[in-house]
């Protein structure tokens, strides 16, 4: 469920790049020093923007240093560090247990090594976070009580993520309306971008989707987007409308041209490859 808030890199002021490279960078880095070098594995682009987002909110400026990168050619790379970061990575090693052990439950059997890997990584973030990872198991357990049913219902479906980040936001700090429906709708759109995205694969594995279960089935993800393009025309496009008119009446203290080129265009960049049928995660590698 990663990979869909992302910024439009062809698009973006070298400065703004070089400050998303830097939050995603002291992800990683955060995420290998608090746990084994497999737990950077949870490094992804949707939590780095989660982070600006919530220091941008905050008013919590970064420390940006140079460290060594193995990843890079040993050479220096700009690496984000504060506390917020840190929880960050807690953040993410908790989204991507819960994400894997969902997939479990849903037949993929090949992920539970993962998840296996990442326990103690978990209970070290958990231990940390336990309102957030109550939160989570919550959530997750009620997005599959609504699978088991086979719930039609994309709004319903949808919600257990949506409300999720909304009140994890609430967790860091005070929201007001904007902030809730800007976070409310981005999780709301992950999901359901998500799920447009494995249409084909999940009709073919018998495996539940709420799209499939509200607009029917289908043998191929084209012909699945012809046969209901009004339909997600218009779930994805209200939900992005939603996000993007709370993201205008925030006041976004920092880090502003990241978070304006990821909403404005990358997030659109995403939907609009999505409803053509590509691949996600069609990005620019950092």
């Amino acid at each position: 469920m990663f990979g869909y808030v992302i910024p439009d890199k062809n698009n973006m002021y070298i400065k703004d790049f070089n400050v998303f490279q830097a939050f995603y960078c002291g992800l990683c880095r955060a995420l290998g020093k608090t746990g084994s070098q497999p737990t950077r594995l949870c490094t992804n682009y949707d939590v780095t923007f989660y982070s600006v987002l919530l220091h941008s909110l905050m008013g919590q400026e970064v420390t940006f240093e140079r460290k060594m990168c193995v990843y890079n050619g040993k050479r220096k790379v700009s690496v984000a560090v504060d506390e917020l970061s840190r929880k960050m990575a807690d953040l993410a090693v908790l989204l991507v247990y819960y994400n894997l052990d969902d997939d479990v439950h849903d037949g993929k059997a090949s992920r539970a090594p993962l998840m296996w890997r990442l326990a103690i990584r978990k209970k070290k973030a958990a231990s940390r976070m336990p309102k957030i990872d109550e939160m989570m198991k919550e959530r997750f357990a009620a997005l599959r009580a609504l699978e088991a049913e086979n719930c039609d219902s994309i709004d319903a479906t949808a919600d257990t993520f949506a409300s999720l980040m909304r009140d994890i936001t609430r967790e860091f700090m005070e929201t007001d309306d904007n902030i809730d429906t800007f976070t409310y709708n981005l999780g709301r759109m992950v999901y359901i971008m998500d799920a447009v995205d494995d249409v084909e694969k999940d009709f073919k594995k018998k495996r539940y989707n709420p799209l499939i279960a509200s607009l029917g089935g289908c043998q191929t993800k084209q012909e699945f987007l012809t046969k209901n393009r009004e339909e997600l025309e218009f779930l994805l496009g209200s939900t992005y409308n939603k996000l993007v008119g709370s993201y205008n009446l925030m006041e976004i203290r920092l880090y502003e041209g990241v978070l304006s080129n990821t909403v404005y265009l990358g997030i659109r960049m995403q939907m609009d490859r999505l409803l053509k049928g590509e691949e996600k995660c069609q990005m620019t590698r950092l």
